[in-house]
């Protein structure tokens, strides 16, 4: 009876440690995706709905394998399953089939093979410098390999495409004839509001080695002769006038705040009376902490470049510090929205 004495009275913890169980798993949630790509899941089930002894034989796996995968991609809601066959879900349908305009297989590609591991995530934010290409500068780096600069302008014409329909449905340009696209990569922005837009002419201001993938992407649309390029460094030379309008989509979360600044002043300086800038960021809420895909985003542009996401309230301060009034704010699409303000 003396020995039960020295036993420390435990008490059960006051919740359950499900949250740090699922944080913990889905380290396997992207690369499980990418594999699954890589192997041509979702183009085979799109093709023939299959079930997993028929998905193990197409693809040489083990019954073990094929459960995981399967079970995975269920889950995750990339594939479902009725009556043991499993089919393709319409978000695989439009973002993870290769025929399909809206494939996110560009960034699928450049993200997969970069190690996003703990020393890594650390160094990054003691440093607070970003690491993800090697300690380089990643604009650099693009000019100096253009096979770099095409892949990362793939990824993000990936996954910039369909936010850039979501901006032609919902964002407000009329009255824009001209517009400048500072920093637009791909041409998907322009390439959607053409759609929408009949009578809008498109500048596109980038690197040179980008220029000339945009005129590509613009030329696979058909859209040659109304998206034309400028080269040159935003931040050092002189910008182009004679614009109704400056649109910038996630460039100002690859900057510092004093560059921020000087985008926004210089889209100021070059507008028009009456002229707008639009800026499109997945925007944080004032208290930073959400969404938690656009918290994650912030810990990404500290992994890839100088910056991080935005809230309203700071863009808002932003673009009235340079000049602008009538700041408006409208969601456009998933996680993203255009914040525009008018210069007077």
């Amino acid at each position: 009876m003396e020995q039960l004495s020295n036993i420390v009275s435990l008490e059960p913890p006051t919740c359950d440690d499900r949250s740090i169980w699922e944080v913990f798993l889905s380290v396997y949630h992207f690369p499980t995706l990418t594999v699954a790509d890589e192997l041509g899941v979702f183009a085979h089930l799109e093709k023939s709905p299959s079930t997993a002894e028929e998905v193990a034989r197409h693809f040489s796996l083990g019954p073990r394998a094929t459960e995981a995968l399967l079970g995975v991609l269920s889950s995750l809601g990339f594939v479902s399953q009725r009556q043991r066959t499993f089919y393709i879900t319409e978000v695989s349908r439009n973002f993870l089939l290769p025929q399909s305009p809206y494939y996110w297989g560009g960034l699928l590609r450049l993200v997969r093979d970069i190690p996003f591991t703990h020393s890594a995530i650390l160094g990054a934010l003691r440093k607070d410098k970003p690491i993800g290409y090697e300690g380089k500068d990643i604009w650099e780096t693009h000019q100096i390999d253009p096979e770099q600069a095409k892949a990362f302008t793939a990824a993000m014409h990936s996954h910039s495409f369909p936010a850039a329909t979501g901006v032609a449905r919902r964002g407000d340009f009329r009255g824009v004839n001209r517009l400048l696209d500072v920093g637009g990569g791909s041409a998907c922005f322009p390439i959607a509001l053409a759609q929408r837009y009949p009578q809008m002419r498109f500048t596109i201001l980038e690197l040179p080695v980008v220029c000339k993938l945009a005129e590509s992407y613009a030329t696979d649309f058909g859209l040659g002769d109304r998206i034309d390029t400028i080269a040159l460094d935003m931040f050092r030379d002189p910008w182009p006038t004679g614009y109704d309008a400056v649109f910038f989509s996630n460039i100002f979360h690859d900057w510092d705040w004093k560059r921020c600044r000087h985008l926004a002043a210089q889209s100021f300086e070059i507008l028009r009376s009456g002229g707008r800038i639009y800026v499109h960021e997945a925007l944080l809420e004032d208290t930073k902490d959400a969404p938690l895909a656009t918290a994650c985003f912030s810990m990404a542009m500290m992994f890839f470049t100088e910056g991080k996401q935005f809230s309203l309230e700071e863009l808002d301060g932003l673009l009235r510090e340079a000049g602008f009034d009538n700041i408006s704010v409208v969601h456009t699409y998933g996680y993203y929205s255009v914040v525009s303000g008018r210069k007077p």
